[in-house]
């Protein structure tokens, strides 16, 4: 009885340590963009996709254009959970995903959004498509992903967590 009693309590741990790993990044940050060698940056008429280029009104660019076909699939680059996703002119379609570690991650001018507010996510789940929504709608621009990371509002540079 005593060993039946010490068996199932060690399935129970297994099972608890197995649920507690899904949470658990297989890498710190993966790219958002699936691509079959280095990241791209998008470079149109429009400008420069780089962190901190120059943009009008004396603003710097807060986030990496990830060149990319509308209609491609976008992951979550770390697990966490949505805190928005929704809509607005400058970035039309977007999501924020808070990570555990005081960080924030957006994906902006989205086609499609496949997640919702308070949802919980893997890394590398598909959380929407790129499009050409918000300010990305100049038919000059070139689709893509805009994508920020943030810590505690901060921009941070992408390329050095990706």
């Amino acid at each position: 009885m005593r060993k039946d009693l010490l068996l199932i309590i060690l399935i129970l741990i297994c099972i608890a340590l197995c649920f507690a790993l899904t949470g658990i990044d297989r890498q710190y940050f993966i790219c958002p963009i699936e691509y079959k060698s280095d990241v791209i940056i998008r470079n149109d008429n429009r400008g420069d996709g780089a962190f901190a280029s120059n943009r009008s009104g004396k603003r710097i660019h807060k986030g990496l254009d990830l060149l990319a076909d509308v209609g491609t699939v976008v992951y979550a680059a770390k697990s966490g959970k949505v805190i928005s996703a929704t809509e607005n002119k400058g970035m039309g379609k977007y999501i924020i995903i808070q990570h555990r570690d005081s960080l924030v991650t957006v994906y902006g001018h989205l086609s499609n959004i496949f997640v919702r507010q308070d949802d919980y996510l893997r890394q590398g789940q598909i959380i929407g498509s790129v499009g050409k929504t918000g300010n990305a709608k100049a038919v000059d621009m070139l689709a893509h992903l805009h994508f920020e990371i943030r810590k505690k509002g901060i921009p941070l540079d992408p390329l050095e967590y990706l």
